[in-house]
């Protein structure tokens, strides 16, 4: 695999719950039926409003052009409404590894194990499809939340990036890695 056959792909992936299928422009009305909440992390303190979800949206679209991140809309199978939206991103085939992140479900599905499904069906998706050895996560240090559900995966956490980020509220203390291998996963 490489990033110019991997960013052409339409990517489908699916269990009985959940389906992940690439973010288009045309998904953006639906979108909004879930959006604009504060408990949606930093997607929430960012997106307040219609003209930040089309810039979030255009962002979105530059970045896969740019083969930077690939957006994928989190539907729920059985009546394919919008649940949040995951990416894969930092992808290095020649090392073999990718970072999952940038996800957000909507608040009415939080807490119901849908983040947990969709994490695995990804890690399953890139460790059975794309024979990676290694897939990453980057939690902010004041997102407890997500820093949970990523070990409730048994992702190892590697270590603390100092300074990261800036997000929402300013400029961030620190950003934790975690990891999960191949062999750890299968």
């Amino acid at each position: 695999m490489n990033n110019e056959t991997f960013f052409s792909n339409e990517l489908i992936i699916e269990n009985d719950i959940l389906l992940l299928r690439p973010l288009k422009k045309s998904d953006i009305n639906e979108v909004e039926m879930i959006s604009f909440s504060m408990e949606l992390g930093e997607f929430g303190a960012r997106v307040k409003n219609q003209s930040d979800l089309s810039r979030y949206f255009d962002y979105c679209n530059v970045a896969k052009s740019n083969k930077e991140l690939y957006p994928l809309i989190i539907l729920k199978k059985e009546d394919k409404k919008p649940v949040g939206i995951t990416m894969f991103g930092n992808i290095d085939f020649q090392n073999k590894r990718l970072e999952i992140g940038w996800t957000w479900i909507a608040e009415k599905f939080q807490g119901t194990g849908i983040n947990g499904i969709c994490k695995k069906l990804l890690l399953d998706y890139c460790f059975n499809q794309l024979a990676l050895r290694r897939v990453e996560f980057k939690v902010d240090i004041k997102n407890i939340k997500s820093q949970r559900a990523i070990e409730k995966l048994g992702a190892v956490k590697e270590g603390f990036l100092r300074n990261y980020n800036i997000q929402s509220y300013g400029e961030s203390e620190g950003t934790y890695v975690y990891s999960i291998l191949n062999e750890e996963w299968n």
